[in-house]
């Protein structure tokens, strides 16, 4: 562990990282249908950006998982900090969709490596409770994340065109890459040799996978941020083609969304954090969920966007329940793994994103579509809070004499 004075620059190198990932997932969605008409696509093609970006994120996390138990934290993220620039650049350039595709998968190759090393390099230096006190805090930021970048790419793009994103994100590749070089210490206690053979990786990624809890945390992560992604994706078709909105007026949905998001996140830090357990946490998160989803029913029968809004507002709320409990436990089920289970965690959340984003191109972009989605996301974490019940009430059972 840790000394305090040593905690801040930790944290913000952390969350440094971090932004790689919340600024090239989606800040540049608002531009989805301008980069349809500019590249000559489909919109099909122009969500598949996102679909591909996940995919490669993924797996680069499962490679970069093992990599930084082997060689260590800092030279992992200065790789991945030069990927997710010359990625960028790709992006910036692109005259065709297909290039644009290539760049997203560049920048998911990036990104990965970043976004894994911001959470375990946190685990490296603190305990669980501290993390969690930690987190209580600058997990505001990471909820409010998701609902302001589109909004500052709507603004870019509403400027300067869909590729001042990619400009973007390109100057903020460089600003990681310089902190990593010159701020950035190595975190990890002891390297493991072991860690990149083939059969050592299969046999630690089996034991994760195979838990009941993990997955079900997992499954909860998925729903609670693919409820923004989805309307991200394809609620700014809905807003521009359905209801003739500009990109701006978009953006202004995303804040309502991410003032949602922030707000769950103080009402749990200031008045439920101490009085209800994780299980009722959890509980609370899928009725809220659950509301929402009756809401965005509502919005199509009376085909009115500020509905709509209102809904995935209430979804996100209940959603950051959900991920405030899910992103930290699940990562200290295996103590003795925690470059793993980072890895495995983070593609699995990022293979869960692909699947439903790609989903998401293969249908019409409509609101009927978009309610639809949103209660498969609820029907998802309400089977893992059945399944976590469970599981923990019969494991409660066998200890019991």
């Amino acid at each position: 562990m840790v000394s305090s004075m040593s905690k801040i620059p930790i944290i913000l190198i952390s969350f440094i990282m971090a932004l790689s990932y919340f600024f090239a997932s989606s800040m540049y969605a608002p531009s989805l249908p301008d980069i349809e008409s500019s590249l000559h696509t489909t919109d099909s093609l122009a969500q598949q950006s996102l679909s591909f970006f996940f995919i490669a994120l993924a797996f680069s996390q499962l490679s970069c998982g093992p990599l930084s138990e082997r060689y260590g934290r800092k030279p992992v993220a200065l790789v991945s900090a030069i990927i997710f620039l010359a990625g960028s650049i790709v992006c910036l350039s692109s005259i065709n969709i297909h290039t644009l595709l290539l760049g997203r998968v560049i920048q998911g190759l990036g990104v990965g490596g970043l976004y894994l090393l911001c959470r375990t390099v946190l685990q490296d230096s603190f305990n669980k409770s501290e993390l969690m006190g930690i987190l209580a805090w600058y997990g505001v930021l990471f909820m409010g994340l998701p609902g302001l970048t589109p909004v500052i790419g709507g603004y870019i793009a509403g400027h300067y065109g869909w590729q001042g994103n990619f400009f973007f994100m390109a100057v903020l590749a460089v600003l990681i890459l310089l902190v990593v070089i010159f701020k950035q210490k190595e975190t990890i206690a002891k390297k493991n040799p072991h860690a990149i053979k083939p059969k050592q990786m299969l046999k630690d990624y089996a034991l994760i996978i195979s838990h009941p809890i993990f997955l079900s945390y997992l499954a909860m992560m998925i729903s609670g941020t693919s409820c923004i992604l989805l309307f991200q994706v394809t609620g700014s078709f809905v807003a521009q083609n359905q209801y003739g909105l500009s990109v701006e007026q978009f953006s202004h949905g995303m804040l309502v969304l991410m003032a949602a998001s922030v707000s769950s996140r103080l009402f749990w830090n200031s008045f439920l954090k101490t009085r209800i357990s994780e299980i009722m946490t959890l509980a609370l998160g899928v009725l809220i969920q659950i509301a929402g989803g009756f809401v965005a029913l509502y919005s199509v029968t009376i085909q009115s966007y500020f509905i709509l809004v209102t809904a995935f507002a209430l979804f996100a709320f209940g959603s950051t329940f959900l991920t405030t409990v899910a992103s930290v436990s699940a990562l200290y089920l295996f103590p003795n793994h925690r470059g793993q289970v980072g890895a495995i965690y983070g593609a699995l959340q990022m293979l869960g994103a692909f699947g439903f984003t790609l989903g998401l191109s293969a249908l019409p972009t409509d609101q009927i579509n978009m309610v639809i989605a949103s209660w498969l996301l609820i029907a998802l974490s309400t089977v893992a809070l059945l399944k976590i019940t469970f599981t923990l009430k019969q494991d409660k059972e066998e200890t019991t004499p």
